[in-house]
């Protein structure tokens, strides 16, 4: 495109007068739709946004932006404002200081943009207008244009002339006036515009690239937030009035489709055949056609294998589930903490490397928030922050891609600038000469007051020492080795753990006395509720929710494990009747592990963790069986036994799953 493409976003949320109700997303749209267009790897716009001005000022950047134009640059004018009507029936655009009975002056009129539209040289030009509910009119005005106000209407086909395209895309086909006195009558019901948030979402996710070309079309996009706007408002319906020749397009698409080839015939017919054998092969086959180069290729394998992972044998279940992780998207950089920095200066960007077969690299990068910037290099993911805004800022990027998802969390502490010490003036010094020094520590560098400033009898003075600026002390280590050094700690942890379940699950059928072997309970619930503990505070336990699960997993089991050690003579009944209930605490301890698994299981091990979790419920589940049944005393010693031995040999898997994955990380 030989052409600028320039961009002008007007957004109005606060307004002077009273009856017009402040909006509630404006500014905050016009700031995402800005950012999207300006990215060069998506829209490519000169991007100017204009917030909470005047009409004036107002009308003259729309006219700089249609008069400073040329016969191939493309224009886009975006309005998100209150919409109003004068008796007349026109339409204008609220400004800051619009007064609803002095539309003329005070609000930009639609008859004034639609002229710098006809008169520029663009042949393309697109005006998106997301005008919300009409604004109130001061107490005694007479609404005569009580009706519908038709945005389309204001720009009617046929006015440009020339052969040159336009094309208006509005968010509603009408909008609507409702009064109580001189209030909007729904201010109190006041929602985000979806219609903005659409365009921003179908951009910058891509998709709005219905025929997958990487190119969002004008046509295209308003399909899209066609729909959006439909499904989250189904009384809203968004309205276009296109008159151009050819295709515009809006936007690049920064989604990665692929589209599976299918499975050919004799491999599709291994994969259902009666054979086991047979089947196993099929998941073989499927394997190599997962790490393919192919794209395609491997995403119809990549799809066969689930098929198989969803529907099969355990055994021919597991194998293709096994060929699944493989391709499984595997991020260098599982969190990015860009640490403490000062406002506007840089945080130092990082990048972010796909690991795994071509497949699991085929992905996009979706930030969570507008401070944290992406870019995609030819060696991976370059993540930067914005830093023009003090304070913590916690956020995600979500890599997706055909084997799935995961999440990386973000986080940058922008810290606010502590203001210059002023220069300290030495009380023996006259007034005069002092007054001659503070306009030399005023004065640029370089520069000496006149020599009509400074008192005849005044010596000069030798210039203050600099002090030393002292040696900065040495920095801590860097986050990546912290974060990998509790990972190494939460691996030892929980190797310990699974170690100690082992030795008590082999020692208690062989303790002597019910009361020691209800203390010997007690002491493996300890080890529970001191494991969880230290997990719920590990800073390689990421979510805050899975910290939260662990956290009343600990104290839970706390509590049974000191009511166990106080009034162990009541818990001894525990081997013949049902009366007591601390078979509740592997029911319930089980419950509360499957949801930390869920909410936040560490990657490499969330399976062994549901593993985990599975068992414990399902020793408590049959330790209610036994009790209620009152059975024999060696049934139930056997069980414990058993069931400590198992999870401590699942807690070895996943300690030894978590170191390995500390080392490579």
């Amino acid at each position: 495109m030989d052409g600028r493409r320039k961009a002008l976003i007007v957004a109005n949320d606060q307004y002077e007068h009273e009856g017009l109700g402040h909006l509630l997303s404006p500014g905050a749209d016009a700031d995402a739709l800005g950012r999207v267009l300006g990215d060069p790897q998506i829209g490519g716009f000169e991007v100017r946004v204009v917030r909470n001005e005047p009409a004036h000022v107002i009308g003259a950047y729309v006219e700089d932006l249609f008069s400073d134009s040329r016969p191939d640059d493309v224009l886009l004018l975006h309005f998100s404002c209150h919409g109003l009507k004068n008796e007349s029936g026109e339409l204008f655009f609220a400004a800051r200081n619009t007064r609803p009975n002095r539309l003329g002056s005070t609000a930009v009129s639609a008859d004034f943009v639609q002229r710098c539209m006809r008169a520029s040289r663009s042949r393309s030009i697109v005006l998106l207008l997301d005008c919300c509910y009409g604004g109130a009119f001061s107490q005694g005005v007479t609404v005569r244009a009580s009706g519908d106000a038709n945005v389309l209407d204001s720009f009617p086909s046929g006015k440009l002339g020339g052969g040159r395209g336009r094309a208006v895309i509005t968010a509603s086909s009408s909008m609507e006036y409702a009064f109580e006195g001189d209030r909007l009558a729904d201010e109190t019901n006041q929602r985000p515009s979806v219609f903005t948030s659409a365009l921003v979402d179908g951009m910058a996710t891509g998709d709005a690239d219905r025929d997958e070309d990487g190119w969002i079309s004008l046509n295209e996009l308003y399909d899209y937030v066609f729909d959006r706007v439909r499904e989250k408002n189904p009384n809203q319906t968004p309205s276009r009035d296109v008159e151009m020749q050819g295709e515009l397009y809006v936007a690049r698409s920064r989604r990665r489709r692929v589209h599976p080839q299918p499975i050919p015939a004799d491999l599709r017919a291994a994969m259902t055949d009666a054979s086991m054998f047979s089947r196993l092969g099929a998941v073989t086959e499927l394997r190599s056609r997962l790490t393919s180069d192919n794209l395609p290729v491997a995403a119809g394998a990549c799809e066969a294998l689930s098929e198989i992972a969803g529907t099969d044998i355990q055994y021919v279940a597991e194998a293709a589930r096994a060929a699944l992780d493989e391709a499984a998207i595997r991020p260098a950089e599982r969190e990015l903490h860009f640490g403490e920095v000062a406002v506007g200066t840089e945080a130092g960007g990082r990048l972010v490397r796909l690991l795994g077969p071509p497949l699991a690299r085929a992905c996009t990068v979706q930030p969570s928030d507008s401070w944290i910037r992406v870019a995609d290099t030819a060696e991976g993911v370059a993540i930067s922050v914005d830093t023009s805004q003090a304070g913590a800022h916690r956020g995600s990027l979500t890599v997706k891609g055909p084997t799935g998802e995961v999440i990386i969390p973000v986080d940058v502490q922008v810290s606010a600038p502590s203001p210059a010490p002023l220069p300290s003036v030495p009380p023996a010094v006259p007034a005069a000469v002092s007054t001659t020094f503070a306009e030399a520590a005023a004065a640029p560098s370089g520069v000496a007051p006149a020599a009509s400033e400074v008192p005849p009898e005044s010596p000069p003075q030798p210039a203050p020492a600099r002090p030393a600026t002292p040696a900065a002390g040495p920095a801590g280590p860097p986050v990546s080795d912290r974060r990998a050094l509790w990972q190494g700690r939460v691996a030892a942890a929980t190797l310990l753990a699974g170690g100690l379940n082992i030795l008590i699950g082999v020692l208690l059928p062989t303790v002597e006395g019910e009361e020691d072997k209800v203390g010997t309970i007690a002491i493996q619930i300890a080890v529970y509720a001191a494991f969880w503990i230290f997990l719920a505070g590990a800073s390689g336990e990421a979510t805050r929710g899975r910290r939260i699960m662990l956290a009343i997993l600990g104290t839970w089991s706390l509590l049974v494990a000191v009511s166990l050690a106080v009034d162990l003579p009541l818990y001894l009944q525990y081997w013949k009747i049902s009366e007591t209930r601390l078979y509740l605490f592997w029911l319930v301890a089980g419950t509360l592990e499957i949801g930390a698994a869920l909410i936040g299981g560490s990657r490499p091990t969330w399976r062994l963790e549901l593993v985990s979790a599975g068992l414990t419920t399902a020793f408590g589940m049959l330790i209610l069986y036994l009790v209620a049944q009152e059975a024999e005393l060696a049934w139930i010693v056997g069980s414990f036994s058993l069931y400590f031995i198992a999870l401590g040999v699942t807690w070895i898997l996943i300690g030894w799953k978590r170191r390995r994955a500390a080392r490579a990380g």
